[in-house]
């Protein structure tokens, strides 16, 4: 299933009614922003919502998913094969979406609670000096990475570029200060 040509298809069907985004959303109970993703060809609609669209848009599902208005008449087998082998696609992709936001909760979580344990084991101070450099070395390398990707899917990827390369930034930053407090003579003892 062709994500542009179904947002394609949305957003001229949408423009026939003469409604802007935010009166389909309402019509279907999601975000401006859901429609407006799906318009430019960034995702697809929830598989529950698909039969909402179809109606709100007073279109088939069958046109909704082959992206294509169908002429009155019979309907083929093929074209039917088809419509069916694109919900299928369509009820894949979001398992894979919901797993893999599974993973991120989990691995978030994961992390939240060794960054409690490391605090409380290292003290501010030792956690600040010792662990944040490499951790802001990791997100930094992980956000610069993710910027390119963007990029390279024409998607916006300024911020994660300016959060990655500050977070790499970090460790630099204090690696000279830290330098520079010992070439003047480093901490001295009252």
């Amino acid at each position: 299933m062709d994500s542009k040509r179904f947002g394609e298809f949305i957003a001229a069907v949408r423009r026939e009614k003469g409604w802007t985004q935010a009166e389909l959303a309402g019509k279907l109970g999601v975000t401006d922003k859901a429609v407006s993703r799906w318009e430019r060809g960034l995702g697809f609609p929830d598989i529950n919502t698909v039969k909402p669209l179809a109606d709100a848009l007073g279109v088939s599902v069958l046109e909704i998913m082959q992206s294509e208005r169908e002429h009155k008449g019979e309907i083929s087998a093929e074209k039917t094969a088809e419509a069916l082998d694109n919900v299928i696609c369509l009820a894949v992709h979001q398992r894979q979406i919901e797993r893999r936001n599974l993973v991120i909760g989990v691995v978030s979580a994961a992390a939240m609670v060794l960054l409690v344990f490391l605090i409380d084991l290292m003290q501010w101070e030792g956690f600040f000096f010792v662990c944040m450099p490499f951790l802001c070395l990791a997100a930094g390398m992980v956000l610069v990475g993710f910027g390119i990707r963007r990029r390279r899917r024409k998607q916006g990827y300024t911020a994660a570029w300016i959060v990655g390369i500050a977070a790499l930034l970090f460790p630099i930053i204090l690696c000279l200060v830290l330098f520079l407090s010992f070439a003047l003579g480093g901490p001295a003892a009252n």
